[in-house]
């Protein structure tokens, strides 16, 4: 392969493509949000179903783990490679369109599964749906903003994910409170008698049918940032750039990114572990229901952990605009130092009021990695490459984090310390090991993050 370079930066190419008005990009960013709420929501609310689950398909808790970490994960990781490779080539508002609509219909289907494997399917269907969304909105927004500017795009579209979870477990506490007597059932048009968590997933799942006509409004934005590559023949590649070039791109660089990579899949591990297990750990060590703990939890995960995300966007401008290039990487290590020390305290507080508390502490730098990881591959990576390249972030860190993380804790718990009362302290071990080796891996891949971010300007 021959690779050309362009020799100046965006600003000084003539006849370099303008960004977005304001408000059209804007307009992109939150439309984009709602989306990743949607999916959020449709993603967590398993969390405050554990119990009546398995009562009623006689699982256990490690079988409850899978269906929240593994089989997700799964088919969303294998199915985000391929459709991130459509979103490099193709238009990407149609790819967000077709993945809104089959992730609502699978979550609506979990609403009508009848056993594990069912549900599982189900959830495996909802994977392969939400992996059409993340890969080609990276994309969208990296061509909306100029690089400065995109912390904060950055952050509020991911801020769907702490929204996402906060109302999947405020709404969702509240309405199982309200359902929650034991063998009580709904009749549903067309569909029958359906047990009250069934009932649940049905009508946070079928909303979202509807959420594909807001991209109507959307521009499909130009792109840019792209690297001039051809063949040994010759051949200007232009967007379609073959998926062996993008594994030598891959590989090439892969210093910087299998670091970065793995340390972003210890932080959302932890994401996962605790998003799945801590109202169920609150339950069970404070003797409260987990209706009364998903409002808790729900409420400081609006307000307390969406306003964190927001402020490691704007830390994260306020450092590019000093000049300090990995201000990303940067923002991350600071995020996995604070998360081990608050995060693994939770747990243990002397009382149900005070673990409360705890756990809006907790929550303030607990999601300020989830916009800047995705930002930093984006960065470095040319523009016919980010939706893929990002579904190789998204493939390791889900893959690691979401399929080993929810599973992991109960393993612990189950077959290490053999009580199922302990598994708070299951749920400290996840926590402390995994930021402690994320906090490693964002420390040695800051260079690097460096040196990449320079090579850059010969190529956008």
């Amino acid at each position: 392969m021959n690779t050309q370079h362009s020799a100046a930066n965006p600003p000084a190419l003539p006849g370099a493509l303008p960004y977005p008005a304001s408000a059209q990009a804007w307009y992109l960013v939150f439309v984009l949000l709602l989306f990743y709420i949607f999916s959020f929501i449709d993603r967590q609310i398993i969390s405050l179903l554990v119990e009546p689950i398995k009562r009623d398909l006689q699982v256990t808790d490690t079988q409850i783990g899978l269906l929240q970490g593994f089989a997700f994960a799964l088919f969303y990781t294998l199915f985000g490679i391929p459709i991130g490779r459509l979103a490099d080539r193709m238009n990407r508002k149609s790819i967000v369109a077709a993945g809104i609509v089959a992730w609502s219909l699978m979550a609506t289907l979990c609403g009508l599964a009848k056993n594990w494997t069912q549900l599982c399917l189900a959830r495996a269907g909802v994977g392969v749906g939400e992996a059409a969304l993340s890969p080609a909105a990276y994309s969208m927004i990296s061509d909306a903003f100029p690089r400065e500017k995109q912390g904060r795009a950055f952050s509020v579209y991911n801020m769907g994910i702490a929204i996402g979870a906060g109302i999947a477990m405020l709404v969702g506490g509240l309405v199982v409170a309200a359902i929650s007597t034991e063998g009580k059932t709904f009749t549903l048009p067309l569909l029958g008698e359906v047990r009250a968590w069934q009932f649940v997933f049905i009508v946070t799942g079928a909303p979202g049918l509807l959420l594909p006509l807001l991209l109507l409004g959307v521009r499909e934005p130009a792109r840019r940032g792209l690297m001039k590559m051809q063949s040994a023949s010759g051949e200007d590649f232009g967007q379609k750039v073959p998926f062996r070039e993008v594994l030598k791109f891959l590989v090439k660089h892969g210093n910087f990114y299998s670091l970065h990579f793995i340390a972003l899949a210890m932080l959302a591990m932890v994401g996962y572990s605790v998003g799945a297990w801590l109202p169920t750990v609150i339950a069970r060590t404070y003797g409260v229901q987990p209706a009364q703990v998903g409002v808790v939890i729900g409420l400081s995960t609006i307000l307390i952990n969406t306003t964190g995300i927001f402020l490691a966007g704007r830390l994260c401008d306020l450092w590019a605009s000093r000049g300090q290039t990995d201000a990303p990487i940067k923002v991350c290590l600071v995020v996995a130092v604070a998360t081990l020390v608050t995060s693994s305290i939770t747990p243990f507080m002397p009382s149900f009021v005070i673990a409360c508390v705890a756990i809006c502490i907790a929550g303030l730098p607990f999601h300020g990695y989830v916009a800047m990881g995705p930002m930093a591959v984006n960065q470095v990576t040319p523009n016919q490459m980010r939706a893929q390249i990002s579904s190789l972030y998204l493939f390791t860190i889900n893959l690691i984090g979401m399929g080993v993380g929810p599973a992991l804790v109960p393993f612990i718990s189950d077959y290490i310390l053999k009580d199922p009362m302990q598994i708070r302290w299951a749920l400290a071990i996840v926590v402390v090991g995994a930021t402690s080796i994320a906090a490693i891996l964002l420390w040695l891949a800051r260079p690097l993050f460096r040196e990449k971010i320079a090579a850059t300007a010969n190529w956008h």
